[in-house]
């Protein structure tokens, strides 16, 4: 990819997550089967996390030879950064009850059943005051250091489209195209 275009995507990417994640009104996910990379992102910069059994997570960006930078503050806020540290480095994938020991999922439903498990959250989402729920959610974000600046947001962008240009990334996205290990994969494990 283009350098100005993988620029732009990174900071497409970056910022989204950002605006998901200060989105003025409240969010949900509900989560099944696979729920990998920048799909962490988007449940990380979701107000509220079901997953039904079935849910598997990873954090893969590194089996690629790049790094998850556009949402890294979501998943610090979401999981801590001690769990980010393991799962970041590591792409071990880790099961829905996982996700919730470690705050990363607020709830685990029987697989099939998220439309069940979310009709009484968003029932009580709908029976507070609208203003009320949006300074809440803006007050528990801005108390936390969790609303980026454009500044933040270009860097990590910028940190972002830079290792995606890289010879390790190049040959990471490449053997996962291929389907074979990457080079510096031992073969082992």
């Amino acid at each position: 990819m283009p350098k100005k275009e993988n620029d732009a995507v990174s900071l497409l990417l970056t910022g989204l997550m950002r605006d998901l994640n200060v989105f003025p009104v409240p969010t949900i996910a509900l989560i099944h089967g696979a729920c990998i990379g920048g799909g962490t992102g988007f449940a990380a910069s979701c107000d509220v996390v079901i997953a039904s059994e079935d849910a598997i997570f990873a954090v893969a960006e590194v089996k690629w030879g790049a790094h998850a930078s556009p949402i890294f503050p979501q998943l610090i806020a979401a999981m801590g950064v001690r769990h980010l540290r393991r799962y970041a480095v590591t792409a071990e994938r880790f099961d829905a009850r996982r996700a919730q020991e470690i705050g990363f999922v607020h709830e685990v439903c029987p697989t099939g059943c998220l439309d069940e498990a979310v009709a009484p959250v968003i029932d009580s989402i709908l029976l507070n005051g609208p203003a009320a729920v949006r300074r809440s959610k803006e007050l528990a974000l801005e108390m936390a250091g969790l609303v980026l600046d454009d500044a933040t947001v270009t860097e990590l962008a910028r940190e972002h489209a830079a290792t995606r240009q890289s010879a390790e990334a190049r040959e990471g996205f490449q053997s996962f195209v291929e389907k074979r290990p990457a080079s510096w994969h031992s073969g082992e494990g």
